[in-house]
């Protein structure tokens, strides 16, 4: 019975609700302060860089930003060093 109990109530914590993930997956996070670069990365799902998934933004002297995750899958739009 104690097994039983234990497998319907599930291990782990309890779940985020659908409001609960679908404002984590929208979050924008600040992240570190920019200086002396600047950069635009665009992540994708896989290797086809077909369906983008996140996004990492730098411009000088700016704080960064990032949208969405990383991945292995990734196009850099830009990146020069600033003045």
């Amino acid at each position: 019975m104690l097994t039983a109990g234990l497998l319907a109530m599930g291990c782990g914590g309890v779940e985020p609700g659908m409001d609960e993930q679908a404002a984590l997956d929208t979050r924008e996070d600040a992240q570190l302060f920019c200086t002396q670069e600047a950069f635009d990365i665009v992540y994708y799902s896989d290797a086809t860089l077909t369906t983008p998934v996140g996004h990492f933004y730098c411009e000088c002297f700016e704080t960064a930003w990032s949208f969405g995750r990383k991945t292995q899958f990734k196009v850099v739009e830009y990146s020069r060093q600033c003045q």
